[in-house]
């Protein structure tokens, strides 16, 4: 029989859907042609199917993990905020004055602002071009309010340089929160990254 017409019953074999009589044919043609009856095993095995429907399910997975870190890190950058905030108010005028603004509302906020960029990582090519720019947005974001923060505070090392490298030490936990939120965002972006499927 023409291998064109098995082909053509194939599906309905499988199915249990033809006739006893096509049944026979198709039997008999399969045991004589190689070609046929790779193809009756590949239609038999069910990983196509498979195959389809597992990446949907770690997919969603891996969005919901993704949705979870973001959300995480929102409410963590928030809290340090709110914490900064609170002692900022209990904090005397005089050299004190702004030290928890500028050792942990100022990073925090540069945090929380950077993860805005996590919503355009489909503009990226790759995980490494995301989390690199997610990093360097971190540390402009910081800059740009730790020179807010010195304007409002009308830091006084601005004018007078000899108490810089005291305000230098006042700052150090600013300072180091920076570094470490630069190096958070670099790596906890390119695991965002990596949830979505960038390679």
């Amino acid at each position: 029989m023409d291998c064109n017409i098995v082909k053509d019953l194939i599906p309905l074999y499988i199915d249990g859907c033809c006739s006893s009589e096509s049944a026979k044919t198709v039997e008999d043609h399969i045991s004589k042609c190689q070609e046929c009856r790779e193809l009756l095993e590949i239609m038999k095995t069910p990983a196509n199917i498979e195959e389809e429907t597992i990446p949907n399910k770690f997919g969603r997975i891996n969005l919901w993990k993704a949705s979870v870190l973001q959300s995480v890190l929102l409410f963590v950058a928030f809290g340090l905020i709110a914490i900064g905030v609170a002692m900022e108010a209990r904090t005397p005028l005089g050299l004190l004055n702004g030290y928890w603004a500028f050792n942990l509302v100022v990073p925090a906020t540069g945090l929380l602002l950077s993860l805005t960029t996590w919503y355009f990582v489909r503009l990226f090519r790759n995980k490494k071009r995301f989390s690199d720019a997610c990093s360097l947005i971190t540390l402009a974001i910081i800059i740009c309010a730790w020179i807010w923060a010195m304007m409002h505070y009308e830091a006084s090392f601005i004018n007078e340089p000899e108490i810089l490298f005291a305000s230098i030490l006042l700052n150090s936990m600013g300072i180091a929160l920076t570094v470490i939120f630069c190096f958070l965002s670099k790596v906890l972006s390119n695991k965002y990254a990596k949830l979505l499927g960038k390679e």
